[in-house]
């Protein structure tokens, strides 16, 4: 199997993650006979603040990856595979949305790390993305939720709405009113803000950083593939 033919297989999000990965496992470092000054080295060509930050790395892109891999099934599959299950309808639900709530922190972690300028407009626009504000009506604090005006209100799925699509879930609220939201458009509408800041991520560090050559042209090679197939 061909570079081509691989990264045509997986989604732009989980190429973007072998980018980071790239950029942390190929950053020049010495060899120094101690992990503590290993790290010390590590932090300070990373850019970072926080001994630890490196780890904390490492950690937001497996679970950009991990979460990804939820959102593909759902993509690709809805809310059920094969029989119209109740209980794999409501886990397959809840999961994405959960799975796009930890995307948002991944992100939000990402751009600290890397020293965004603007890291509270960043999070305020996740905050307001609609697969968020749903999963928090309806997979967080569907008894508990407090709005923007601080009013209380409740919500929930009605049942009979739900079916493999997910294109037109019936959302209930405590007074009785209720909306009809598409689940797919949603996630399609989080996935590109999600490749929107992780390409400004790769863009930022990626060629601003010196590495060698193999494992430079290894990091583009996957970024002119997105770039090339947006």
């Amino acid at each position: 199997m061909t570079d081509e033919e691989y990264l045509s297989q997986i989604s732009k999000v989980e190429i973007y993650c072998e980018i980071l990965l790239g950029i942390l496992r190929y950053t020049n470092v010495k060899t120094y006979p101690t992990e503590e000054e290993q790290v010390k080295l590590l932090t300070k060509k990373l850019k970072f603040q926080n001994l630890y930050d490196f780890d904390l790395f490492r950690a937001c892109i497996d679970q950009m990856e991990d979460a990804q891999y939820a959102i593909n099934e759902f993509v690709e599959n809805g809310l059920y595979i094969n029989q119209n299950r109740q209980g794999e309808m409501y886990l397959r639900l809840y999961g994405v949305l959960n799975a796009c709530y930890l995307q948002v922190g991944v992100i939000t972690d990402l751009v600290r790390l890397f020293n965004f300028q603007n890291q509270k407009e960043i999070r305020e626009e996740l905050k307001k993305l609609n697969a968020i504000e749903l999963r928090n009506k309806i997979a967080s604090q569907t008894t508990s939720y407090i709005d923007k005006n601080n009013n209380f209100h409740y919500y929930k799925v009605a049942q009979s709405s739900l079916d493999k699509k997910a294109n037109r879930i019936l959302i209930v609220r405590k007074n009785e009113e209720a909306d009809y939201i598409n689940l797919l458009d949603y996630i399609s509408e989080f996935t590109k803000t999600m490749e929107l800041y992780l390409e400004q991520i790769i863009d930022k560090e990626l060629y601003s950083r010196t590495f060698k050559k193999e494992a430079f042209e290894w990091m583009k090679f996957r970024h002119d593939f997105i770039k090339n197939c947006s």
